[in-house]
């Protein structure tokens, strides 16, 4: 049964935008559309996708997450174009056109998710679970797997992988067989007295855990808001500019004499009139009736 579905593509995830990003919103799609596909209308494996955590000061968001009688498989899924292989130490490789590097282990990345959900369940089990003889139920003994699901188009080095790891690395189109592998046949595990959820413990823990995603994605969409729009009680105004003042020029000082009074700097050099002067070529002047004298 799907309690969640996929969430819609995040903005800029698109060809256009983070190659990388969208290539890994695809294949999320896939696993989640093989899931719903295999298991949409099952009453005991039940599906929540994005599933987003936060718990003693950490966050988390598992891709996938299969809830059932006995117990939780985390499911990572990694778009992966190329070769992978997981050297004894547990550390990964892919090669791309050609080139090898190193990358994080999904493994590694699905065990710190599961923990994170295990302590959560656990500090709120009250909320889940009943009680047995006035003793608080626990969720020991339960089922806690991780499995990471491959694009379908890589190629997997298993030769070359530690058992552990292989054992929890599978491709897309076969998952639901590795679902069902790892649940086992319910009637085979009830022979074994393992403890298991009933179905009313088991819709209790669904529904916890679905309006935990919401509350924790409606806090990270009001964050995000709240940092793209700031408060109209936050503008800070700029301080006012201070101008110093200066004694204001003397503007009687900056006068000037009237053109008619001032003083030209030719004049004849026989009387000394400097007004009137005639010249033929600006070489010469005179005042009038005064023959041209070199100036």
């Amino acid at each position: 049964m799907i309690l969640k579905e996929k969430d819609v593509s995040p903005n800029g995830v698109g060809r256009d935008g983070d190659e990388r990003a969208f290539y890994g919103h695809k294949q999320e799609q896939d696993v989640a559309f093989q899931l719903r596909r295999e298991f949409g209308e099952h009453q005991q494996i039940h599906v929540i996708n994005d599933l987003r955590l936060e718990h003693r000061g950490e966050r988390a968001q598992i891709d996938h997450l299969i809830l059932h009688p006995y117990g939780f498989i985390v499911i990572e899924s990694k778009s992966i174009v190329g070769e992978v292989t997981v050297n004894a130490a547990g550390e990964w490789s892919r090669s791309y056109q050609g080139n090898w590097m190193g990358m994080p282990s999904p493994i590694r990345q699905g065990e710190l998710q599961k923990q994170l959900l295990h302590h959560l369940i656990r500090d709120n089990v009250e909320k889940m679970l009943g009680k047995v003889l006035g003793i608080q139920t626990k969720v020991g003994g339960r089922d806690w797997q991780v499995l990471c699901a491959i694009s379908s188009t890589a190629i997997l080095h298993r030769d070359k992988m530690p058992k552990d790891v292989a054992d929890r690395v599978v491709k897309t189109e076969f998952l639901a067989n590795k679902i069902r592998e790892v649940v086992g046949n319910i009637f085979t595990e009830y022979l074994k007295a393992k403890p298991k959820f009933s179905k009313q413990e088991l819709t209790d823990v669904a529904s916890f855990l679905l309006e935990h995603t919401a509350q924790v994605s409606t806090a990270s969409a009001s964050s995000a808001s709240a940092l793209a729009t700031p408060e109209p009680g936050s503008h800070v105004d700029e301080p006012a500019p201070h101008f110093s003042a200066s004694p204001a020029p003397d503007i009687a000082s900056f006068k000037t004499e009237p053109t008619a009074q001032r003083q030209s700097p030719l004049a004849c050099k026989q009387c000394g009139e400097a007004n009137s002067l005639t010249g033929m070529y600006g070489q010469y002047v005179s005042a009038p009736r005064t023959p041209p004298v070199a100036a």
